[in-house]
């Protein structure tokens, strides 16, 4: 389960909320106070659909003290030179799409799957969650009024989810296979090098693999120097065929090894032949 306040799934989410987050306090500084966006718990945060589950239940729940109006949207997700790429698509529906959830309560979202993926593959998906303006913000905009010095912060939020074809299982050490086994776990396969443009240095990981890799509490092995961090939480997604880039905060230290957790296993990740 995660708090939507603080969901940033990938680099341009959490660039995105950052941005945000500074026009808040710029705003509220300007007008005296700002309204908070409605606290939003979702869970699960890594919904799957297989080939024994063709669709799968997403729970919203408001945590906020007014209903709080959310559309549900499923966006294809890819990956190109380095950048995910999000684009509309029919294969997989939300529903309801629209839904307004009391304070309180929780409502339930049904991702399905109107076609499956070819035998054996994973397809990826966004789910995005966008918070609706309330009627009532209306009455910000009549200028002169006491609502209108007020700024509504409203809050979009994402979970991946990935769609497995007949014969194909998600790749999850950490947990039990779904249908009892049926399926063949689909593996990321990593390689990375670091490289330079202009003066910003970049990780690079590449995804060989026939299934999606998340990586989490990333270091350097340094040697004598130990361990050097380098994302102590989520940095992102490298999905199969594809690869990602990050910009590092500092220079790489020589001849390092690099240290991710990978769909929740520690993992030395090799260096890509040069």
């Amino acid at each position: 389960m995660v708090s939507a306040h603080a969901l940033a799934s990938h680099p341009a989410a959490a660039a995105w909320l950052r941005t945000t987050r500074r026009m808040a306090c710029a705003l509220a500084a300007c007008a005296g106070w700002a309204q908070a966006a409605t606290p939003l718990m979702i869970w699960p945060v890594d919904p799957v659909i297989t080939e024994e589950q063709p669709a799968v239940a997403v729970w919203l729940e408001n945590r906020g003290t007014a209903s709080a109006s959310l559309q549900v949207r499923v966006l294809d997700w890819t990956q190109t030179e380095g950048e995910d790429v999000f684009s509309t698509q029919k294969d997989v529906v939300a529903s309801p799409p629209i839904s307004v959830v009391p304070a309180g309560k929780r409502q339930m979202v049904r991702l399905i799957a109107t076609r499956r993926p070819p035998p054996g593959l994973e397809e990826a998906y966004r789910v995005v969650i966008d918070e609706l303006p309330a009627p009532e913000d209306l009455a910000q905009k009549q200028p002169g009024s006491e609502a209108g010095m007020g700024i509504r912060l409203n809050v979009r939020y994402a979970i991946p989810l990935f769609v497995y074809g007949e014969g194909a299982q998600p790749f999850r050490p950490t947990k039990p296979l779904f249908g009892n086994g049926k399926g063949k776990p689909l593996p990321p396969s990593l390689t990375w090098h670091a490289t330079k443009q202009g003066p910003r240095h970049l990780l690079v990981v590449r995804n060989q693999g026939a299934g999606h890799a998340r990586l989490t509490s990333v270091q350097w092995n340094a040697g004598s120097r130990g361990t050097v961090p380098i994302n102590e939480g989520l940095m992102g997604y490298v999905l199969p065929g594809s690869q990602m880039q990050w910009e590092l905060e500092a220079t790489p230290p020589a001849n390092p090894e690099l240290k991710a957790t990978i769909n929740g296993v520690e993992t030395l990740v090799p260096r890509a032949p040069r």
